[in-house]
């Protein structure tokens, strides 16, 4: 009986087949040559969307909006005070991100710049990270799952450190190949150490990559009894837990409201006492999910197709373990240690892994090129499993499907516009007269702090709309101290509703109530309305609107994301 070797990168494993199909005849040249140009194809397409996203200059949204405005205007000492409306990010992305503002200006091309070196850098390493990691056939399949993935496509243009998430998991992954290989090599430990220590800063999950490596690497060096190794690797693991340190107390610090964070986050978190069967259903439910967010779809799509392609994602995936099990079972440690790390932190509550809610896979963006190099292994491995012409119809249907997203992605959605603010403040600005007032709608104000002093708006012609997210009759008391005014402008950024509540049809029904509608614009995820609230145009009677009962949730009753601060000056 032959015992399952543990490869070595850098070498074949005595049970593993010739690099090529893998029933033992060498790639035929003129598919060699096809996937040598998919490959190639792929990051040229992963390039242009990146700039093509990139170049459209779309509005801040709320997401990019809520952090910008806890950094951009603070000293730089100020970056180490708690952040206000539920944000945290990174220490060295944000010094980044504020570095280029101070020397290139504050525009949005010059803010999300740091995005976008990182989502390019990621696809100039990825083939050889790939290269080390996949066999012939796979390799150009891994390469373009990640380039034209999704997530890596948008974040490579967000005011958000996801796309240095998957760049440092990326350099992890090379150099812990690197390291396995020539475990002796000064060069590549310190290359390792100073990536760690560096990466911290910039990533919060690529200290999961990092455990995952010095895990699956220690044991390895256990195993084999090579104390020098082991040695190494204990220097690199306490020289970043030392980095690691520094950075997880400046992010807790940064956190205003963690109470709201959990709340937040609260479906991402592993219940380690499963109460009933859906708690028992979480782990294969959120290990699913990943293969949707972030793993395919970017936004919100039930189609049986996107569901078609996440389970052929599975089914890839599950094929790619199973030959890799087989025949680069140290690749595959490396490749699938992270999430178990990272699974680990969700049981004690400290990371999310992943979320239900629409998007909240971004938190598992740094797991992208490792679940893709296993899904190209899986993909590849179909004509080794089923034999004859079925088998290359297989992998191909199998590449298809794992795809399809990107495709689907590419061709609907690049440019990917989230919220259109600054569209209609121009329109505003053009047809603005002296005395004019602007509402802001709670959830837009960090949007329109950003905007405000492009376009001259000021405490003294601005209202901030109160936030009241579970007592409508709230905003009904806000509105009514605006009658009386003769032009009234309403800006509306769209929000999360509340049970399907929408604040924003209710809002506007009062003010239809109480005065005229003048004018009106919308743009996507944002809307603008200008309004003659003259006592005059009051509509006689009471005011009556049906509301859904709503269901109170305290921690994310107008705090965190939802925090109506006005920083107008």
């Amino acid at each position: 009986m032959r015992t399952p070797v543990l490869d070595t990168p850098g070498t074949a494993p005595r049970s593993a087949p010739p690099r090529g199909d893998g029933d033992g005849a060498a790639e035929p040249r003129t598919t060699s040559d096809r996937l040598r140009l998919l490959m190639v194809l792929s990051l040229g397409i992963g390039v242009a969307l990146r700039l093509l996203q990139y170049a459209v200059n779309r509005s801040l949204w709320l997401d990019e909006a809520l952090l910008v405005s806890n950094f951009l205007d603070r000293s730089w000492a100020g970056l180490l005070e708690p952040f206000h409306r539920g944000q945290t990010a990174p220490l060295g992305f944000l010094a980044l991100v504020k570095g280029m503002a101070e020397v290139l200006g504050r525009s949005e091309l010059v803010l999300r710049l740091p995005s976008l070196l990182a989502g390019l850098a990621t696809l100039v390493i990825l083939p050889r990270v790939a290269r080390r990691y996949t066999t012939g056939r796979a390799l150009p399949f891994a390469v373009s799952i990640v380039a034209l993935s999704p997530f890596l496509v948008y974040y490579s243009s967000e005011i958000k450190q996801y796309a240095f998430d998957a760049l440092l998991s990326l350099l992890v992954l090379w150099l812990a190949h690197d390291l396995a290989r020539r475990p002796r090599d000064g060069r590549v430990a310190a290359a390792f150490l100073l990536t760690g220590a560096v990466g911290v800063w910039f990533s919060q999950p690529v200290v999961f990559m990092l455990a995952g490596a010095g895990i699956v690497l220690s044991i390895r060096a256990l195993r084999r009894g090579d104390r020098a190794a082991l040695l190494a690797l204990i220097g690199l693991g306490a020289g970043w837990l030392a980095s690691f340190a520094g950075a997880y107390l400046v992010s807790r610090h940064q956190l205003e409201d963690p109470a709201y964070m959990q709340s937040f986050w609260h479906a991402g978190f592993l219940p380690l006492a499963p109460r009933d069967a859906r708690e028992w259903a979480w782990l294969p439910r959120m290990m699913a999910r990943a293969f949707r967010e972030p793993m395919g779809i970017m936004g919100k799509d039930d189609s049986l197709l996107s569901k078609a392609a996440a389970a052929g994602a599975i089914a890839a995936f599950a094929a790619g373990c199973a030959w890799m099990w087989r025949h680069r079972r140290l690749r595959l440690a490396l490749l699938l240690a992270p999430a178990g790390a990272a699974l680990a932190a969700s049981a004690a509550r400290a990371y999310p892994f992943g979320s239900e809610y629409l998007s909240g896979g971004r938190v598992l963006v740094f797991l992208i090129p490792s679940l893709a190099f296993v899904m190209a292994e899986g993909i590849a491995a179909l004509p080794r499993m089923v034999r004859g012409s079925g088998g290359k119809a297989a992998m191909v249907a199998a590449a298809v499907l794992a795809l399809l997203p990107a495709g689907a992605y590419a061709a609907l959605s690049v440019p990917h516009l989230r919220a259109e603010a600054r569209t209609l403040l121009e329109w505003v600005n053009e047809e603005r007269r002296p005395g004019d007032v602007m509402y802001v709608y709670y959830n837009g104000q960090a949007v329109f702090e950003y905007y405000a002093p492009r376009y001259g708006w000021t405490r003294a012609n601005t209202v901030a709309g109160a936030c009241a997210r579970f007592h409508p009759q709230g905003y009904i008391d806000d509105l009514a101290r605006l009658r009386g005014r003769a032009r009234v402008w309403l800006l509306f950024v769209d929000g999360t509703p509340v049970d399907e509540f929408d604040e924003k049809r209710f809002m506007l029904s009062f003010l239809d109530h109480i005065g005229k509608r003048i004018d009106d614009r919308v743009s996507v995820g944002a809307g603008v309305y200008l309004y003659d609230l003259s006592e005059q145009n009051l509509k006689p009677g009471p005011f009556r609107v049906q509301v859904p009962p709503l269901h109170t949730t305290p921690a994310l009753d107008c705090r965190g994301a939802w925090e109506p601060l006005n920083q107008l000056r």
